[in-house]
C-alpha cells in the first residue's frame, strides 16, 4: 500500500473502494510466499478477479483519513478478502495470461 500517497496532508474527499486497497496490500504480501510469476500483469490480473468475486464497498474520505478507514475493517471484511485473494492467485497461478 502507497502509505505516503494516501497520508498526504491533502484534505480534499476522494473516493475509493476499501476493498481494492485491501486486496492489492494482500496480494503483494502473500504473491512473494507462493511459488508463481511475481511480474506486475499477474500482480494486476489476481487483483482484479479477487475485486469481482468482492462487493464493492465504496466510501468518500479524505486521504488522512483513508488508512483508518483500512485499519477498522472488520475481521469478517479481512477475511473475505483473504479467501478472495488466495482463489484468485490460484487461478493466475494455474492460467497465467502470459
Amino acid at each position: 500500500m502507497n502509505v505516503e500517497k494516501l497520508t498526504q496532508s491533502d484534505d480534499s474527499l476522494i473516493l475509493v473502494n476499501i476493498y481494492e486497497e485491501l486486496v492489492k496490500d494482500k496480494v503483494s504480501s502473500t504473491i512473494n510466499t507462493i511459488d508463481m510469476c511475481r511480474c506486475k500483469k499477474c500482480q494486476l490480473n489476481a487483483c482484479a478477479i479477487a475485486l469481482n468475486a468482492l462487493p464493492p464497498k465504496y466510501v468518500t474520505t479524505t486521504r488522512g483519513a483513508l488508512l483508518a478507514q483500512l485499519a477498522v475493517s472488520s475481521l469478517e471484511c479481512q477475511t473475505s478478502v483473504e479467501v478472495a485473494v488466495l482463489r484468485a492467485l490460484k487461478m493466475v497461478k494455474e492460467y497465467p495470461l502470459h
